[in-house]
């Protein structure tokens, strides 16, 4: 009996460690709600911002300015990864994911040496 008690702790305390995200929870339409740098909120429409995710691991992302991007993503962990394919010389971009919940989406990104956050909700 007690073997049987630390073994079921070892195994509760193993996945209390584990931290990542999965990539099949992106999936879906998210809306931009809240963009802030270095936590001052952004003079942007934050409704202009939105990110699509695939099941076929792929992405679109559509921002002011009329910018866009589509490309591959995946999951790593606690960080994005995605690859634009419509801009020429395009590399990979990591952001991290600060949460992933059914209905919200927070990411960090850094755009030079300022800290960005940008909080999405499920449509």
């Amino acid at each position: 009996m007690r073997m049987l008690i630390v073994v079921f702790a070892l195994l509760t305390l193993l996945t209390a460690c584990q931290s990542g995200y999965q990539a099949e929870n992106l999936k879906g339409q998210w809306q931009a709600i809240a963009i802030t740098e270095e936590g001052t909120p952004l003079a942007v429409d934050p409704s202009q911002i939105q990110l699509s995710f695939t099941s076929e691991d792929r992405y679109t992302y559509e921002s002011t300015l009329n910018y866009r991007e589509a490309g591959s993503y995946s999951v790593d962990g606690a960080y994005l990864f995605t690859r634009d394919t419509l801009n020429q010389a395009s590399t990979e971009k990591a952001v991290e994911i600060l949460q992933l919940a059914s209905d919200t989406l927070q990411l960090k990104m850094m755009d030079g040496d300022k800290e960005r956050q940008l909080t999405m909700v499920r449509q």
